[in-house]
């Protein structure tokens, strides 16, 4: 099966190619149409998800490369066409057994159950792919895994569904509830977190989703309403300052950073506080009168005084600083100012157009200071 799948999407792309069709749309179609084949003939274990996703990625990646045509664009496009590709079938499935709400409830539940497996593999299986390349095409692979993981609406809603109903037991369970769903909200950040590489936009989506998650359960239990939500709060506030703790401690272990990505992290972690105030507002527009009281009040608390969260956001940053300054970034100060200057003018477009800005600024500074340099040269001759 799998033999076949690698032939047909190869075949299908040097045919596109040949014809002058091969564009990031047709990418994701050929990828797609092939694994959501191969799907439906898939054994029973998510490990066979994790293959179908491994190859059809890895196969699309190599045509692409012989091809000439192996972009961010087009990877993103066979990244993304394989994993939905592989979840059309069980969601086929899902839809199917929905319409019989009586008899085939327990065959859908056991058909998500089944999706929500195979999603995780399956994008474990394209970050296996990604190690089979060089470092730029590794590093897209993995990025378009991660972002199509966080952004998946299936596995987001996975993530509040296990939240929302945690909570909705703390509430049954009684005393201590603050406790139990302060632990529960900051469980769920930390592990959502460590699934994704860590940027200011990424903890502001999983703080948002994790705490509307157990707004919900307080208001729908209709009771402990004021305490889930602040205890929710500060439990996502703790789960954030965890994640901040362990990425320093991983930058100042592992070394493993280059100068963009220590520079990317620097800004994130400085841009989470007041990121978390505005999750705080937001969720609260979304929440009834108890918990919109709440949570604005925290918000303005937040946002007034200083806060543990924004010093574990300020240790995190220096620790980023520092490996900067042992890199020898002697222009990072002009560097900063520029990066933060065009996040504030693209920050509505999205953080992963702010990183290829960032990019770009860093590119033109540099070539602006090298020009410089043999310019003083030339005039010292």
């Amino acid at each position: 099966m799998f033999t076949t799948v690698r032939t047909r999407i190869a075949e299908a792309i040097r045919e596109a190619k040949k014809n002058n069709e091969l564009t990031a749309k047709k990418v994701h179609e050929i990828v797609h149409e092939a694994a959501a084949s191969a799907a439906k003939d898939l054994k029973t274990g998510s490990d066979q998800a994790r293959k179908l996703t491994k190859e059809s990625i890895s196969a699309a990646v190599k045509e692409l490369e012989e091809a000439g045509e192996a972009t961010h664009d087009t990877i993103s496009a066979a990244v993304s066409g394989a994993v939905e590709g592989v979840k059309h079938s069980h969601a086929e499935v899902i839809s199917a057994a929905e319409k019989d709400i009586g008899e085939l409830k327990a065959k859908a539940a056991a058909e998500q159950e089944k999706l929500a497996e195979n999603m995780r593999e399956s994008l474990e299986g394209a970050k296996e792919a990604a190690s089979e390349f060089a470092d730029k095409t590794r590093d897209q692979i993995t990025e378009a895994a991660a972002d199509a993981k966080l952004k998946m609406t299936e596995l987001l809603g996975i993530t509040r569904d296990a939240v929302k109903a945690a909570v909705q037991k703390a509430i049954e369970s009684g005393p201590p509830v603050d406790e139990h769903v302060q632990k529960i909200t900051r469980d769920a950040v930390v592990r959502a977190a460590d699934e994704v590489k860590f940027s200011a936009e990424k903890a502001r989506e999983i703080s948002d989703t994790v705490l509307s998650a157990a707004v919900e359960a307080a208001q729908e239990a209709n009771k402990e309403i004021k305490e889930t939500t602040q205890a929710a709060a500060e439990g996502v506030r703790e789960g954030l300052a965890t994640v901040m703790d362990k990425t320093r401690e991983h930058i100042e272990q592992s070394r493993e950073e280059t100068v963009e990505e220590l520079q990317e992290l620097k800004k994130g972690f400085h841009a989470v506080g007041d990121s978390f105030s505005e999750v705080l507002h937001r969720v609260a527009d979304r929440s009834e009168k108890a918990a919109k009281a709440t949570l604005d009040e925290m918000a303005e608390d937040a946002r007034k005084a200083g806060s543990h969260l924004r010093e574990q956001a300020s240790k995190a940053a220096h620790a980023a600083g520092d490996r900067l300054e042992e890199l020898g970034q002697k222009t990072k100060q002009f560097g900063e100012k520029t990066a933060h200057t065009i996040a504030q003018e693209a920050s509505e477009l999205g953080s992963r157009m702010v990183s290829v800005a960032k990019g770009a600024a860093v590119g033109m500074w540099e070539g602006a200071r090298k020009a410089s340099s043999g310019n003083d040269n030339k005039k010292e001759k």
